[in-house]
């Protein structure tokens, strides 16, 4: 092998364009998709619980305030402005749930979710890739054995199918050269 080959090849990541950007692709939807669901949990979390008042609790023990209203009553010479007392509720602020914490778990939350979904669909994705290594390894093992040659047989949808072709042929040209002897 050149030198210049060598220099070339190692810059050469894409050596079966198709297979690879097929697998890039799924990889991608899925975290774009667990991208996606974040935000969007994130977003409803912020607009439906935080405003809604789920966040903080109110306090069981009402506080008087007094809220100054106008006097429509008022005789000449009295005050045109009164002050009114109304008991409310406060939210109870000494327990620990902020935004922070609520987004903190809901991020982890996910996450764990999406790892065990990627889990998943890499076993999937890997079984479509492992049976065909499988049939090869099997295949080329005992080819060099020298036990009968059977050809390659791998399920629709599998990944390497050119591969398995070309092995194939190669198979069935040993057959046929042994055949000839």
């Amino acid at each position: 092998m050149s030198q210049n080959h060598k220099k070339t090849f190692r810059f050469h990541y894409l050596i079966d364009k198709e297979f690879q950007l097929k697998f890039l692709a799924h990889y991608s939807l899925l975290f774009i998709s667990g991208v996606l669901v974040t935000l969007g949990f994130l977003y409803w979390l912020n607009q439906s619980k935080y405003d809604g008042g789920a966040v903080f609790r109110l306090r069981q023990d009402a506080q008087t305030v007094f809220w100054k209203v106008e006097n429509e009553d008022a005789d000449p010479g009295e005050a045109k402005e009164k002050f009114v007392p109304r008991e409310i509720y406060l939210p109870n602020y000494d327990h620990q749930l902020n935004m922070y914490t609520i987004q903190f778990d809901a991020v982890v939350t996910l996450s764990v979710l999406y790892l065990l979904l990627i889990t998943v669909f890499s076993v999937f994705k890997s079984h479509k890739m492992a049976g065909p290594v499988f049939s090869i390894k099997r295949s080329l093992q005992r080819m060099a054995s020298g036990e009968p040659i059977e050809t390659i047989r791998i399920r629709k949808g599998d990944e390497f199918q050119e591969l398995v072709e070309v092995l194939n042929e190669v198979i069935q040209k040993r057959v046929a050269d042994s055949g000839k002897k």
